[in-house]
């Protein structure tokens, strides 16, 4: 199982305060580099993957009960979920072993179904993506994510892939 690393927070800071680390830590990583230049992120796949503003305010944030929230979230910064931001990248490029599932979302008010590709790590760890017109993903949201979740979507939606990332070679030593 990968073992990635956790997003170090820096101590005694506010919420506002981690929530705007957090969004520079990620601006920066999957967004623009520090001259401003964009990033350009694809999925294992070479699938262009998108992140915006409202993906990482909802990354950062939490519920103290999801499964009775209406998916805007209460708490406007949750630790666990804020340290993990470093493990959306390496989920996206496939480096470790992923669950790739297919979810409809019913539209409300007369709007198009909204199709979702959820990627499940072996450590429990979801990335949620948004199908665009254009054939791009766009980032919707990523979390940890407990057993009667990980339940709850292998019965809703279809499994399109099990990614196994390829095993490394050793080096013979000279």
């Amino acid at each position: 199982m990968m073992d990635w690393p956790l997003l170090e927070l820096p101590p005694d800071r506010t919420d506002d305060q981690l929530i705007a680390f957090c969004w520079e830590y990620f601006r920066q990583s999957y967004m623009q580099d520090a001259h401003g230049k964009p990033i350009v992120i694809r999925d294992w796949r070479g699938v262009l993957v998108r992140f915006s503003r409202f993906a990482h305010d909802h990354i950062v944030s939490g519920d103290k009960d999801y499964r009775e929230g209406l998916g805007l979230h209460e708490l406007p910064f949750v630790r666990e979920r804020a340290e993990r931001l470093p493990r959306i990248g390496p989920t996206l490029a496939g480096q470790a072993v992923t669950e790739v599932r297919a979810q409809e979302r019913a539209a409300s008010r007369g709007r198009r179904r909204k199709s979702r590709v959820l990627i499940v790590t072996e450590n429990s760890y979801v990335v949620v993506l948004d199908k665009q017109d254009d054939g791009c993903l766009r980032l919707r949201t990523a979390f940890p994510a407990d057993a009667s979740y990980l339940c709850r979507i292998r019965s809703e939606g279809a499994q399109l892939e099990i990614h196994r990332p390829p095993i490394e070679k050793e080096k013979p030593q000279s």
